[in-house]
C-alpha cells in the first residue's frame, strides 16, 4: 500500500484537516512566529518551511491553531482572538492568485449562494464539518456548524469575512445557541 493511499484511509477513518488548511495557517503566521511557537509545532511533526502533509489528525490541528493564535493575537481576549484569525484565514486567501478568484465567484454568486455553497468549501479544508442553512429572510440565515472545536469565534470570523468578501454592507454574524460542539449563528446583512 503505498503512502498516498494509507494517507486517504486515514483521513476517511479519522477526523481532521486537509494538507492545504494547515499550509494556509502556516502562511498567515509566517515570520510572525517566536522561536518557542516554532519548537511546539515542530515538536508536533508541523515544519512550518516543509511542504504540509495531506493530511493532519484534529488533535494536531487543534493545538496548532492555539498555539498560533497566542502567537498572532497575545492582547486579545480569546473569544476576539479567534474571530480575528478566522477571518484573516478567510482574507489571507482571497490575496492569492486562487482566492482572487473565489473572491470573484463570490462576488458574483452574492451572499445568499455563497452561504449555501459554504459547506462545500469547508468541505475541502477538512472530513468533519458539516454547516445546514435555515432561510429566515432573504437576506438573514440562522447556520448550523456541527462542530467549531470549542471555538465558535473563529467560526464567525469566517462566516464574516466571507459575507464581507461578497461586497454587502453591514454583514452581522453573531452566536446564538452553543450545543456540545456545535453553533448555530445568526447571518444578516444589507443588500
Amino acid at each position: 500500500m503505498s503512502g498516498g493511499t494509507r494517507m486517504l484511509m486515514m483521513a476517511q477513518q479519522e477526523r481532521g484537516v486537509f494538507g492545504n488548511t494547515v499550509h494556509g495557517l502556516f502562511q498567515l503566521a509566517h515570520g510572525r512566529l517566536s522561536a518557542g511557537a516554532r519548537g511546539a509545532l515542530g515538536r508536533m511533526g508541523l515544519q512550518l518551511e516543509a511542504p504540509p502533509q495531506p493530511f493532519y489528525p484534529l488533535s494536531i490541528w487543534r493545538l496548532s491553531l492555539d498555539i498560533i493564535v497566542r502567537e498572532l493575537y497575545p492582547d486579545l481576549q480569546r473569544d476576539e482572538a479567534y474571530r480575528r484569525l478566522g477571518q484573516r484565514m478567510v482574507l489571507d486567501v482571497s490575496e492569492s492568485v486562487l482566492g482572487r478568484g473565489m473572491l470573484a465567484l463570490g462576488r458574483a454568486l452574492g451572499p445568499r449562494r455563497l452561504l449555501m455553497r459554504m459547506n462545500h468549501n469547508f468541505r475541502n479544508a477538512d472530513n468533519y464539518v458539516q454547516m445546514q442553512l435555515t432561510e429566515l429572510s432573504p437576506t438573514a440565515y440562522e447556520v448550523w456548524i456541527n462542530e467549531t472545536l470549542g471555538l465558535p469565534s473563529y467560526y464567525q470570523g469566517i462566516l464574516e469575512a466571507a459575507l464581507g468578501a461578497t461586497g454587502v454592507r453591514e454583514a452581522h454574524v453573531r452566536s446564538l445557541r452553543v450545543d456540545g460542539g456545535s453553533c448555530t449563528y445568526h447571518v444578516e446583512w444589507h443588500a
